[in-house]
């Protein structure tokens, strides 16, 4: 029998690999709904984007149902995007964590010692049962829990596709960055309306601290908005005179004009939406119709952002 060529030695393809991995290592970038993920990843410099639909029953809610199935998925995914040093940023859905803001923390308060502080405080999450994150707003923190075995679930699925799990965010908190950020020259106060999915919710900042995180009950579109107004008219209420208010509203393209009505221009509001830079391009011209969420769009961005 002939000898094999050396690049056919499994051993070597294993060193060939484990080389390239090591030289090469790049983050990609991986944003979970319940329709599927978005990854996107550096190539040759211009970073490329791929919407992927899941099978069916195999991710909920940013759990991975079928985690052999996930990591099977993901790693045939990697290899198909030619990213052998692929570090993981996995970005969760809404459904995937808990927030609050904890106010008078400041800044400057140490993470390691942030679960024993909070132990007064009451939080929408168990904080024995969760892992816990916080990002300082102004002289508050924004704290997120995420679940211990949704973490422990993803872990195993990294494992599983043999891909190291470089980083966890939180689709909201993470496009709220990329909000602040595009708004900083507004000096109001701030509604964003979110709606991905079936989840519908108000956020309300003031001097760029989120004070209301309100879930709204309806889902069409005129009894929502009444909904949204009287949450407005009462936290304006809180003080007098309230700012002007800016709106930006992370939704489907095609419903932009059924929620523009919620701006009253009368009374001084604004839309601020804006066009996102523009930094990733669709992977190929089948995908260009797959186009993420306003949500993922947003906390992509952000991650993106931070990468460089």
């Amino acid at each position: 029998m002939p000898l094999p060529a050396l690049a056919e030695l499994p051993q070597l393809t294993a060193l060939s690999l484990a080389w390239r991995r090591l030289v090469d290592a790049k983050p990609v970038l991986i944003a979970v709904n319940n329709r599927g993920l978005v990854c996107c990843w550096d190539q040759g410099g211009r970073w490329q984007q791929r919407v992927v639909a899941w099978p069916d029953g195999v991710c909920r809610d940013g759990v991975p149902l079928q985690r052999e199935a996930v990591g099977e998925l993901m790693a045939d995914l990697i290899f198909d995007c030619d990213c052998p040093g692929a570090e993981l940023v996995l970005c969760l859905p809404l459904a995937a964590a808990s927030w609050c803001v904890v106010d008078g923390y400041g800044s400057d308060g140490s993470p390691g010692l942030l679960p024993q502080s909070l132990q007064a405080v009451e939080l929408p999450f168990d904080l024995a049962e969760n892992y816990v994150t916080s990002s300082p707003v102004q002289d508050a923190l924004a704290v997120v829990g995420v679940p211990r075995s949704l973490i422990q679930g993803w872990s195993e699925v990294a494992a599983l596709a043999d891909l190291p799990l470089r980083r966890v965010d939180w689709s909201l908190t993470a496009a709220q960055r990329a909000l602040l950020q595009l708004t900083q020259v507004w000096d109001g106060d701030l509604a964003w309306l979110v709606v991905e999915e079936k989840s519908f919710r108000l956020v309300l900042f003031r001097q760029r601290v989120p004070e209301v995180d309100h879930a709204l009950e309806a889902h069409d579109p005129l009894a929502c908005q009444r909904e949204i107004r009287a949450c407005v008219a009462a936290w304006q209420a809180l003080v007098d005179p309230p700012s002007a208010l800016g709106w930006w509203l992370s939704v489907p393209t095609e419903q932009l004009d059924d929620w523009m009505p919620l701006v009253d221009g009368a009374a001084g509001e604004c839309c601020l939406n804006q066009p996102l830079p523009t930094w990733v391009e669709p992977s190929d011209q089948d995908a260009a119709a797959d186009v993420p969420s306003a949500l993922q769009q947003l906390a992509l961005l952000a991650l993106h952002q931070e990468q460089r």
